[in-house]
Parts: C-alpha cells; sequence; structure tokens
C-alpha cells in the first residue's frame, strides 16, 4: 500500500511538473522568438556575429561557475534538509568565488581574449558581459533546489519575467542605436532579476557555512559533470570559433543565430520535460522497471510533438525563416530546416539518454559521449568550412545527429536502453509526418505565396492529426493524455 501511493504521489508530482514546466516554456518560447523576429529587423548578421563571439567567451567561464553541483543536488538523495542545506551553501560559495575570480581574471585579459577568438577589440564588451558570470552564481543553487523539489510553479514566474526582459530592455536600446551592446546589456538585466527574484523568494538562504571534506565529496561526482559540462561547451561553441576564423561576421551571425532560433523552438517541446525527467529518474533510480517506464513515457510522448515539428520546420523554412528573422536571414533558411530534423531525432535519443547517465550516477558515459561527439563535429566543419557556407551546415546537421546515435549507443551498452524499443516508440510520429511530407509534394507548389504556405502548414497538421489518431498506439496516448488534463480542471 505504501509503494502505491508512494508511485502516485510521484505520478503527481511528474504531471504537475511537466504542466508547470510545459506552460513555463510555452509562454518563454512565444515571447523569446518574437524578441528575436524584432532584433534581427534592428541588428545585422554581423552584429548578431559579434554578440556570438561575446557569448563563447562569457559561456565557457560559466560552465565552471556551476561546477556540476546542481546536478549533483538534484539527483543526491539526502538524509535530511540540513544535510541539503549545508551541500547547497558549499556549492553556493564555491560557484561565487569561482565567478568572480574569472570575471576579475577576463577583465585583465580581456583585450588579449577578443584578439585569440578572432574579434580584436571587443576587450570593453566581453568585460563587461563577463559580470553576468556573478549574478548567475546568485541564482543557480536556488533553481536547482527548487527542480528537486519539482518546483516548477514557482520557476515558472522567474522564467516569465527573464524572458520579458529582453522585450523591455534590449529591443528599445536596440532602436536606441546601441547595436550589439544592446543585447549584452538586456543579458546582464535577465540575469540580475533572476538573482533577485530567486533569492527573494527561496526558502534557503545562503549562510556563512563551508566545509572542505564536503566540498571534495561533492566535487568527486562533480568533476565528472564538470567535464562534462567543459565538453558540451566545446561542442556548442567550436562551431561559433571555426566560423568566426575562417569566414565573416556575417556568416558567423547566420551560423550561431539560426541554431539559437532552432533551439528555442524546440525547446518549447524538450526542455519542458528534460528537467521534469531528470528529477523523476534521480527518484525512481533504483527502481530499474520504473526507471525505463518513465524513460520510454516521456519519450514516447515527446516524440508526437516534437519529430512533427521538425520536419514541419523543414518543409516550410522558407516561410519560418521570412517570419523569424527577415529577407536579410535568407540565406540561413536551409541550415534552419536542416537543423530542426537533426535536433528533433537528438532530443529523443542524445539528449534524453544522457539524462539516464546522470540519474544513474554515470557521469564519465556524458564525458565519453561529448568527448566523441566534440571529435566528429571537428572532423566534419575542418572538412567542409573552407568549401562554402552550405557544406558546412549540412555537416553541422549531421553531426548533431550523429550525437543521438553515440548515446543510443552507450545507453543500450552500459545502462541497458533499447534502441530498438526506442525506435519503435517514434513509429506513429514518423508516419504521421511522411504524410505531412506527401501532402506537401502534391499541394506545397501549387501556389507560391505565404498565405498558401500558411494555409498548408495548417492542412499539414490537420494530416498529421488524423493520421496518428488512426494509429490505436499513439491514439490511446493522447486520448489518456487528455483525460489526465481534463480531470485536473
Amino acid at each position: 500500500m505504501g509503494n502505491r501511493m508512494k508511485k502516485e504521489e510521484l505520478a503527481y508530482k511528474i504531471s504537475s511538473s511537466v504542466k508547470w514546466a510545459s506552460v513555463t516554456e510555452i509562454v518563454a518560447k512565444m515571447i523569446t522568438p518574437f524578441t528575436s523576429m524584432i532584433l534581427a529587423r534592428l541588428l545585422t548578421p554581423s552584429e548578431f556575429g559579434v554578440v556570438a563571439t561575446v557569448t563563447m567567451v562569457t559561456s565557457f567561464a560559466d560552465v565552471f561557475t556551476d561546477a556540476g553541483f546542481q546536478k549533483y543536488l538534484i539527483q543526491k538523495k539526502f538524509n535530511n534538509e540540513k544535510q541539503l542545506q549545508e551541500c547547497a551553501n558549499v556549492a553556493f560559495w564555491t560557484n561565487l568565488s569561482i565567478s568572480c575570480l574569472l570575471w576579475v581574471l577576463i577583465t585583465i585579459f580581456s583585450e588579449q581574449i577578443s584578439t585569440m577568438v578572432g574579434n580584436p577589440g571587443l576587450g570593453n564588451v566581453i568585460s563587461v558581459a563577463s559580470i553576468s558570470l556573478v549574478l548567475t552564481s546568485f541564482s543557480s543553487i536556488q533553481t536547482a533546489l527548487y527542480r528537486k523539489k519539482f518546483d516548477f510553479k514557482t520557476l515558472f514566474m522567474v522564467r516569465i519575467i527573464g524572458a520579458l526582459m529582453p522585450l523591455f530592455v534590449t529591443v528599445p536600446l536596440a532602436i536606441l542605436g546601441f547595436s550589439y551592446w544592446s543585447i549584452v546589456i538586456g543579458t546582464m538585466a535577465t540575469n540580475l532579476a533572476n538573482a533577485i527574484i530567486l533569492t527573494l523568494k527561496s526558502v534557503w538562504k545562503p549562510s556563512f557555512f563551508y566545509k572542505i571534506n564536503l566540498f571534495k565529496e561533492m566535487f568527486s561526482f562533480s568533476m565528472w559533470t564538470l567535464l562534462e559540462s567543459i565538453l558540451v561547451w566545446m561542442t556548442s561553441y567550436i562551431g561559433t570559433f571555426i566560423v568566426g576564423r575562417f569566414l565573416t561576421d556575417y556568416y558567423l551571425g547566420l551560423y550561431k543565430n539560426s541554431i539559437s532560433m532552432v533551439t528555442s523552438l524546440m525547446n518549447i517541446v524538450a526542455a519542458s520535460t528534460s528537467s521534469v525527467l531528470l528529477s523523476a529518474l534521480s527518484v525512481v533510480k533504483q527502481n530499474k522497471k520504473e526507471f525505463e517506464n518513465i524513460f520510454y513515457s516521456f519519450q514516447e510522448k515527446v516524440g508526437l510533438l516534437i519529430i512533427p515539428l521538425g520536419v514541419g520546420i523543414f518543409l516550410y523554412r522558407d516561410l519560418v525563416t521570412d517570419i523569424l528573422f527577415g529577407s536579410q536571414w535568407s540565406e540561413a533558411s536551409l541550415f534552419v530546416g536542416l537543423y530542426s530534423l537533426a535536433q528533433a531525432f537528438t532530443i529523443l535519443t542524445g539528449q534524453y539518454i544522457s539524462l539516464t547517465f546522470t540519474a544513474n550516477e554515470r557521469p564519465k558515459l556524458s564525458v565519453i559521449s561529448q568527448f566523441m561527439q566534440l571529435i566528429e563535429l571537428i572532423f566534419l566543419l575542418m572538412l567542409t568550412v573552407q568549401k562554402g557556407f552550405t557544406y558546412l551546415i549540412i555537416a553541422r546537421s549531421i553531426a548533431r545527429a550523429l550525437f543521438g546515435l553515440i548515446n543510443m549507443f552507450l545507453g543500450n551498452k552500459y545502462i541497458n536502453m533499447s534502441p530498438i524499443k526506442m525506435l519503435k516508440n517514434m513509429i506513429p510520429a514518423i508516419l504521421g509526418s511522411l504524410v505531412m511530407v506527401i501532402i506537401n509534394m502534391l499541394f506545397g507548389s501549387i501556389f507560391n505565396s505565404i498565405v498558401w504556405s500558411m494555409a498548408m502548414v495548417f492542412i499539414c497538421v490537420i494530416g498529421y492529426v488524423i493520421t496518428i489518431m488512426i494509429i490505436p498506439k499513439s491514439r490511446n496516448i493522447i486520448v489518456k493524455i487528455i483525460k489526465e488534463w481534463l480531470l485536473k480542471y
């Protein structure tokens, strides 16, 4: 009876968390692309290229400020509340100390750093932007504690305010002619708002407690997570570095902003479930059957949304690019489409399987996975960068998809996650997406207008929904989801 109640309680927490996380991501991702659409018309691809270079430096430093403690706090089972608070304090003071040290070092060597990354003269911009390192250290631990307790309702408000900040800060500054400085200042304002709100609302408050032995214990897990984070940064920004070195700021802006926009769109679905999935898997990691049930269930449900989204963006990539960026970004259209396809597959395999590594306290597997991805990414980008932007974006999309295959192999070998079962979970969504492709091939080119393209998008959605409702497996999932939401409201 007790186990049944615990399962029901966990199921409720997961369902409630997914609801709030989904609402958060949907609202935030509706605001973010809207802001990006405005900025894409106020700033040039070259100015976005400058921002990409600055972000590459600050995000690398930001990897060290967290030191992997977020994941440690989420997955660790503590004996009591006191032990949790002690670990939170050690993590907080470590993060703050490292972030302050890195800010000082970046400020001292800012000009040398800007030259090294291929944009000499950006020293002052990098120095100012690095203030965000200190600001994010104030919110990192609080965010982890909220996620551990499945309190995604509180994170909803914080995320929405953070999403709105660029709209009220960055856009006005861009209109006033602040160029790339508008994005830098807007990012700092967002991080400051997050730090203030999370610190004020959090039940846990930092106190002057630090224990070296506790730090060593935490870091024995977190050092692998830190190494993974460094490799994640390298796989995220090695392309920025290579494009920045071999191509112009214009192409760097196309490259980085396309990836950012696609990631934002896909994360409407993915990010709302990933954080909840990690928390849920961490709770049931001792129960293999329950662990697998939760994983496959998440993957199957999310696949019904993420696969048609990726296919749809690819089919109507010109329309999507024109709406999101404007005519001056038309050269990014193919990349937006291809990367969306790759991202849809990778979220369901690479991204989700990485969470099973963390939940099972196997961070070494994530390190191996990221290292393998980094090697194939560097190889493909260096092979194509001097052949032209089209070859480069095809290579980047292939490299992203390969990450999913790498994690499927590692997950099968070390965690016993079945690739066959994962692929079977995707079949209804793939069949529905094929119907979208056929509809587009038959009717998409009848008229060449935005109105017709939008009408075709609607027709494809109808075709997809009809297809998955015909398939019993996917129909049962959708009916179950609808019933659960109706019972709650």
